[in-house]
């Protein structure tokens, strides 16, 4: 009779391979790039419940796997592996900033007072 880790190790292998055919064009690096940079920023999330820290980090994740390819054509990073770290490090906290900037801007300053509807002269 088999040990229970061969089983283990048969089952693990046979659902890698499976996923392996399913998704023939994933690129491994910038997933795994991804997935360390998202859990890095998940960590120093204290603040947040566990659910929030969670979906924080499926969203990093994806954030550095989409990026990760950009990263590597627009910068000096040649991999992406570490394009991948770095997009899920920096897309998702750049994105946070700028909708909280979005939400305190007036924009009704920046339009003349000619144009706006019953205003002016």
């Amino acid at each position: 009779m088999a040990e229970p880790t061969t089983g283990a190790v048969v089952v693990a292998a046979t659902a890698g391979v499976g996923l392996a055919t399913v998704m023939p064009h994933m690129d491994g690096n910038a997933l795994f790039g991804a997935i360390i940079g998202a859990a890095l920023i998940a960590m120093n999330q204290r603040d947040l419940k566990a659910w929030q820290r969670c979906a924080g980090l499926l969203v990093s994740v994806g954030a550095g796997y989409v990026s990760a390819p950009e990263i590597v054509a627009q910068t000096i990073i040649t991999q992406t592996g570490p394009g991948g770290f770095v997009g899920a490090i920096l897309v998702v906290p750049v994105a946070l900033k700028a909708l909280e900037l979005i939400e305190k801007t007036d924009f009704s300053s920046f339009v003349p007072a000619w144009f706006k509807k019953g205003k002016g002269e």
